[in-house]
């Protein structure tokens, strides 16, 4: 018997399921090793914002970066030393430039750079 164009069957195949799972699972792997990343890089932002805002214009460089460096141990966020910048403005408000990389191991020896910037005022 012979199926005429109207009556085909349509619908997806085993292979073309198999491959959207796959890329499916792929994504959702891939978000799930990137979130954490940017999840500390916005609590950073926050944080910085809020360093850069209630410190005292007498306070020295040092004491800012210590307070800085206790509300980023209490996030558990470790950012090295020398990624971090503190300046004073003209009006003697202290700028917090934070400015680091990341690298984010994906699959075997591949893995992802990602470049954050963030200043707080």
């Amino acid at each position: 018997m012979m199926r005429t164009k109207d009556q085909r069957q349509a619908g997806i195949s085993l292979l073309g399921l198999l491959f959207w799972m796959v890329l499916l699972v792929l994504i959702i792997a891939f978000v799930v090793k990137i979130m954490p990343v940017y999840y500390d890089y916005w609590s950073l932002e926050s944080i910085v914002s809020t360093q850069a805002r209630e410190a005292r214009p007498q306070s020295s460089e040092d004491e800012i970066r210590y307070d800085l460096n206790r509300r980023l141990g209490v996030a558990m966020i470790n950012i090295p030393q020398k990624d971090i910048q503190i300046a004073k403005d003209g009006n003697a408000q202290p700028i917090i430039t934070v400015d680091y990389d990341k690298v984010v191991p994906l699959v075997g020896n591949v893995s992802l750079l990602i470049h954050f910037h963030t200043v707080g005022k």
